[in-house]
C-alpha cells in the first residue's frame, strides 16, 4: 500500500463532516445468547498459525514483528487513554470501562485518508506504525478475532455508512473492504437524519446482542453529515473456574475515602495464575479455552493515592512484566459482582490527547474529488461488561476445586476497594477493554 495514495469521493460542493462513531459491547459470563458477527465476505484468506504465533497471508506482506507492531499500538492507546480519563477530577469516583481495539479500529478506517499535519496528530495519539504495516496486519487481528470457536464467543464489525449519492471510488472500498473487511451502506443523512440514525442503532443492536441499543442519540446525525464509520466489538466467555452462587455473599466494597456500600461479592479458593509486588496483587482469571484471560490488578493499599499511582505508574511494559512473571497459587479470591455501561463522548479526550486539529475546520482529509472542508464532528464510544458467577466446568477446574480448602491457607486476593482490569486476547496479547470499578 503507498502512504501517499490518495482516497477521494466523488461529491457535490457543500460542506460536509464526519462522524466517527467507536462502539464495543462485552458481555462477560451472563445468559448464553447466538451471535450476529454481521462480516462480509473475505476479500483475502489469511490463516493464523497459533502453535507459532505467527499470522501470514498468501502474499507474506502480514508478519509476526507487523502484528506484533499493531497489538503494542493498540496497548499504548489503551493506557495512555486510561491515564488521560483520570485526569479529570470529576473521574475519580467513577467507573471506567472502553475497548481500545474498538477506538483503534475505527479511527484506523479514517486515518487512511488523513494527510499532513492532521496525520501525523492522529499517528500520534493512537501510535499507529506506517500504513503499510497498520493495513495487512489490521486484518490479520481482525480475521483471529472473527475466527468462531466453540468455547466463547468473540466477533468484530466494521461498517461505513455513506450520504447517499457520495460515491466512494474503487481505491478507496478495496482498502477499506481488503484491511478492514468493512461493509458500506449509503444512507440519506441530508433529508432523513433521523431515520438513519434508527437504522445505524438498529444495526448496532443486531452486532451487539441488544447490549447497546442506542449509541447515536438524538440530533447526532445532522443534514451535512457525509459519512459515519461504526466498530462493534461482542465478547461472551465463561470463567474456565467458574464461581458458585452460593459463595456469593454480601460484603463491604470501600471507597477511596474509607467509606463503604454492601455488595455481592464471589468467592472461591483455587489454583490462579498470580504475582504481586510492594504496590499490587495481579491475578489472572482464564476464559474457557484459555485463549482470552482477565486480568485484575488491586492496589495493596484502599488510599486513594494506591490507585492513582497505579494510573500514573502503569505502562505496556509494566503489563507485559506483570503477564510474564505470573505463578501458578493457591488463592482465596474475592471478586465483586459488577456491571458497567459507560458511554464517551470522545471529541475532548482525543483532542487533549494531542489530535486536536482532526476535530478543527482546517483538518486535512483528502476524502472528496473537490477540495471540501471536512473535519470530524464528533466520536461516540460506548461499552459495557457484566461479571458474575456463571461458566461452565472445564477439565482444569474440576481437577482443582476445593481440593485443598482444609489442607492449607492460600493467600487472600481481596476486591473490596477500587482496583483495574483488563481482558486481553492471550494469543497476540491485545488489551481489547480496560476498566476500573470504582462501584461495583
Amino acid at each position: 500500500m503507498n502512504n501517499k495514495q490518495k482516497y477521494f469521493f466523488k461529491s457535490s460542493s457543500y460542506n460536509r463532516f464526519i462522524t466517527i462513531l467507536a462502539i464495543s459491547s462485552l458481555l462477560a459470563l451472563s445468559s448464553c445468547s447466538s451471535i450476529n458477527s454481521g462480516k462480509s465476505a473475505q476479500i483475502i484468506s489469511y490463516k493464523a498459525d497459533r502453535d507459532n504465533n505467527l499470522f501470514t497471508d498468501e502474499n507474506s506482506v502480514a508478519t509476526r514483528k507487523g502484528v506484533t507492531q499493531v497489538v503494542d499500538a493498540n496497548n499504548q492507546f489503551a493506557i495512555s487513554m486510561y491515564q488521560q480519563s483520570n485526569k479529570d477530577s470529576a473521574q475519580t469516583n467513577e467507573n471506567i470501562f472502553f475497548s481500545p481495539y474498538s477506538l483503534s479500529s475505527a479511527m484506523a478506517m479514517l486515518y487512511a485518508a488523513a494527510e499532513g499535519e492532521t496525520k501525523a496528530q492522529i499517528q500520534e495519539t493512537f501510535s499507529y506504525p506506517s500504513s503499510d504495516i497498520l493495513n495487512p496486519n489490521n486484518i490479520v487481528l481482525y480475521e483471529e478475532f472473527n475466527t468462531p470457536y466453540t468455547d466463547y464467543k468473540l466477533a468484530v464489525v466494521n461498517n461505513i455508512w455513506v450520504q447517499k449519492g457520495l460515491t466512494p471510488n474503487q481505491t478507496y472500498t478495496e482498502t477499506i473492504q481488503h484491511y478492514y473487511d468493512g461493509q458500506m451502506t449509503a444512507l440519506d443523512f441530508e433529508t432523513n437524519p433521523n431515520g438513519s440514525r434508527q437504522t445505524i442503532n438498529t444495526k448496532v443492536a443486531q452486532q451487539t446482542e441488544q447490549m447497546i441499543l442506542e449509541l447515536l442519540p438524538a440530533s447526532s446525525i445532522q443534514s451535512a453529515t457525509a459519512m459515519i464509520l461504526t466498530n462493534a466489538v461482542y465478547f461472551k466467555g465463561d470463567w474456565k473456574i467458574p464461581f458458585t452462587a452460593q459463595s456469593t455473599s454480601l460484603q463491604p466494597f470501600y471507597n477511596h475515602i474509607g467509606k463503604f456500600s454492601e455488595v455481592k461479592m464471589m468467592h472461591q479458593k483455587s489454583y490462579f495464575e498470580y504475582i504481586e509486588d510492594k504496590q499490587v496483587q495481579v491475578v489472572q482469571l482464564p476464559y474457557k479455552g484459555n485463549d482470552l484471560s482477565m486480568l485484575v490488578v488491586l492496589p495493596k493499599s484502599r488510599d486513594k493515592a494506591a490507585i492513582q499511582q497505579l494510573v500514573k505508574n502503569l505502562s505496556t511494559a509494566q503489563v507485559s512484566e506483570w503477564t510474564a512473571k505470573l505463578k501458578k497459587k493457591e488463592l482465596s479470591l474475592y471478586l465483586p459482582k459488577f456491571k458497567l455501561k459507560e458511554r464517551y463522548q470522545m471529541k475532548t479526550l482525543l483532542a487533549n490527547m494531542g489530535m486536536p486539529k482532526a476535530f478543527e475546520n482546517r483538518a486535512e482529509f483528502n476524502l472528496f474529488e473537490e477540495p471540501l472542508p471536512i473535519k470530524i464532528d464528533e466520536i461516540y464510544h460506548q461499552a459495557v461488561v457484566a461479571v458474575d458467577e456463571k461458566g461452565t466446568e472445564a477439565a482444569a477446574a474440576t481437577a482443582i476445586v476445593g481440593m485443598y480448602a482444609g489442607m492449607s491457607y492460600p493467600m487472600e486476593f481481596k476486591a473490596d476497594h477500587p482496583f483495574m482490569f483488563i481482558i486481553k486476547h492471550n494469543q497476540t496479547d491485545a488489551i481489547l477493554f480496560l476498566g476500573q470499578v470504582n462501584k461495583p
